[in-house]
């Protein structure tokens, strides 16, 4: 089979060497992390790649809920809403110098009815929306403002809207114009801790 042992002995060293390879390469963790303000421009394309957006979980929106200090935007991408709101509220949260909004995709915990989902919806009980059958829920796109462990602002405006109104038709400049300037208010009043 092997003309000398020599050859067999290279053979042999070459198999172990391209073993080695292969779990040096196996082990490899190849996930590149993509930074958050990227993540939500390609899921939103009508927020530029420098945004003020930070996505985080359940947990962490639970805190705000409760009353520390934050801002939640409640949203998810199959909502053709959100992406128009994300970016109202970006351009203002950059204008008044608020440097971060968490961003909170709730759709799977709704879906599962989690625990942390429920108690984020209990803490919001005056907000939320009540169905006819008295389901509480959140519905996309839902702005949270707290600080001073008071709601400074609840917003979910475009959450219910019927008929056949499209997000460009609703946000034209008259209602963009409107929700500008409530928003710098609220984020004004957010940074001086609202005073």
């Amino acid at each position: 089979m092997f003309k000398n042992n020599i050859q067999m002995v290279v053979y042999i060293i070459i198999f172990i060497i391209l073993i080695c390879l292969f779990i040096y390469f196996g082990k490899i963790d190849y996930k590149n992390e993509i930074p958050d303000n990227i993540k939500f421009s390609t899921e939103y394309n009508l927020v530029g790649t420098d945004n003020v957006f930070k996505y985080v979980n359940a947990a962490d929106v639970n805190m705000i809920a409760s009353g520390k200090k934050g801002i939640v935007l409640f949203g998810n991408p199959s909502s053709k809403w959100v992406n128009s709101y994300a970016s109202i509220v970006n351009d203002v949260a950059k204008e008044v110098g608020i440097k971060e909004i968490f961003y909170y995709d709730f759709f799977s915990d709704r879906d599962e009815n989690n625990g942390t989902y429920e108690t984020i919806v209990n803490s919001l009980g005056n907000y939320i929306t009540y169905t006819d059958i008295s389901a509480a829920d959140l519905y996309a796109p839902t702005l949270l403002v707290v600080a001073n462990d008071l709601i400074l602002y609840f917003d979910s405006e475009t959450s219910f809207i019927t008929g056949t109104t499209s997000p460009k038709d609703y946000w034209n400049e008259f209602n963009t114009g409107l929700k500008k300037n409530t928003l710098k208010e609220v984020f004004t009043k957010y940074m001086n801790g609202s005073r």
